[in-house]
């Protein structure tokens, strides 16, 4: 957790710049569109947004009306999260606080609703976190998560415009086939952890969780699309629109999950 939160705090205040390009713009407006509904309403409703980091969902959420409690490990996404929050004038609901997500200083039942996106893929321990999320939340209250999926990552060192090398291969089967990680840093220091979608529901049901459903996200890149596209912040907006089209319809088809390169679950607390 050190290496990660040193990590972080390095990165946070140019963090969100990348949330801007295609991918992730794509990427976002999926994630809220099977978020959304499923947040409780109420002026009593209290969500934690679990390594929330600069807060780009628990704003959302709040601007809903639901005071949440935005947890991170990292000193410096947290400032800029706290910041953002006051410039949206949301002091009043919601509350940024450092934490371990492994180690949760909350009571039991506490959270109407728990969201961790984008983050399981840190730990490579899950269970810990896991177990931690279902004690704090209420009987039968939502839980929405987001994993990276194997199959995708491990095809991801397959290059597009060359042969693979030896080493490629060797890598794509160590992490299909071994499940080993896939290092994010080209130190080594801060290491993804992937889960087929069979593995990703077998998790939450064993930590506790009943899965209603698992979408996919991330159809169209990076594998069909090169990377210099869909990081591109210049883009025409009818490619968005067509791409963006493409991708709900499959997220929409469970017989689809494997192509994707994230899976994002809704599911409750037995």
């Amino acid at each position: 957790m050190k290496k990660l939160e040193s990590y972080y705090d390095k990165r946070s205040s140019k963090y969100d710049a990348v949330f801007d390009n295609l991918y992730f713009r794509i990427y976002d407006h999926i994630t809220w569109k099977h978020l959304d509904p499923v947040i409780p309403r109420g002026p009593d409703i209290h969500i934690l947004d679990a390594a929330g980091g600069t807060g780009r969902w628990s704003i959302r959420m709040a601007e809903k009306g639901c005071s949440v409690t935005l947890l991170d490990i990292s000193e410096g996404m947290l400032k800029v999260a706290q910041e953002r929050v006051e410039e949206k004038g949301l002091q009043h609901l919601v509350v940024v606080e450092k934490g371990d997500i492994r180690r949760l200083n909350h009571q039991d039942e506490a959270f109407d609703m728990v969201l961790c996106e984008h983050s399981l893929f840190l730990l490579e321990e899950p269970d810990t976190a896991l177990r931690e999320f279902a004690r704090v939340l209420k009987k039968r209250a939502p839980f929405v998560i987001s994993a990276q999926n194997r199959y995708v990552q491990s095809l991801t060192n397959l290059p597009c415009t060359k042969m693979p090398t030896s080493k490629d291969l060797d890598e794509m089967f160590d992490i299909l086939i071994q499940n080993r990680y896939k290092s994010m840093t080209r130190d080594g220091r801060v290491k993804i952890y992937t889960y087929t979608p069979d593995e990703f529901r077998t998790l939450l049901e064993q930590n506790g969780f009943r899965v209603e459903k698992i979408i996919g996200k991330g159809y169209t890149m990076p594998l069909r699309i090169a990377d210099e596209m869909y990081m591109e912040r210049k883009y025409p907006e009818a490619l968005f629109n067509r791409l963006l089209q493409i991708e709900l319809y499959m997220c929409d088809r469970p017989d689809s999950l494997a192509l994707a390169g994230h899976l994002q679950a809704t599911a409750y607390k037995r």
